[in-house]
């Protein structure tokens, strides 16, 4: 159990998209420590977060949000059943692919290579768009000129 993190290395975290205690791989640290790490179960980036019980103290800034979980799981089963509904009365095949340099508008079907089908809720600012995905809400980018793109998730 010793502290013997290195980037590239396996460290044990709880999964913000899975909602469970996960292998990980570490991406990036601070100061001899994982700061942002990717399951090995769904392949999310997210900033780490230690085991909830018994590790008091390593991972302060995520104690409060643990209380939040079941809450966060309702909401995604709205959304897929919101999701099932949008999506009832159009042609999934007439589906728009999705790229970074496309322009899309409210209650466009879309076709993303790693969501799959989504339907556009609402276009955020002229280059970000929300969309509703089988997984639940995503912020992606749109009308992009080809340069490099950093997400905040």
């Amino acid at each position: 159990m010793g502290n013997n993190y290195t980037v590239g290395g396996y460290v044990e975290g709880r999964c913000t998209k899975c909602k469970l205690q996960l292998g990980h791989t570490i991406i990036a640290m601070v100061n001899n420590f994982p700061a942002r790490v990717k399951c090995n179960t769904c392949n999310s980036e997210h900033n780490f977060h230690a085991k909830e019980s018994g590790k008091s103290g390593t991972s302060p800034k995520n104690s409060p949000k643990s209380a939040s979980s079941p809450r966060k799981i309702k909401t995604q089963e709205v959304n897929h059943n919101d999701y099932i509904s949008r999506l009832a009365d159009y042609d999934l095949s007439a589906a728009k692919k999705y790229s970074l340099s496309g322009n899309f508008k409210k209650d466009e079907i879309i076709d993303h290579f790693k969501f799959g089908v989504g339907i556009v809720l609402s276009v955020i600012q002229s280059n970000k768009i929300e969309i509703l995905f089988k997984d639940g809400l995503k912020i992606l980018i749109q009308n992009s000129a080809g340069g490099v793109v950093y997400s905040a998730q």
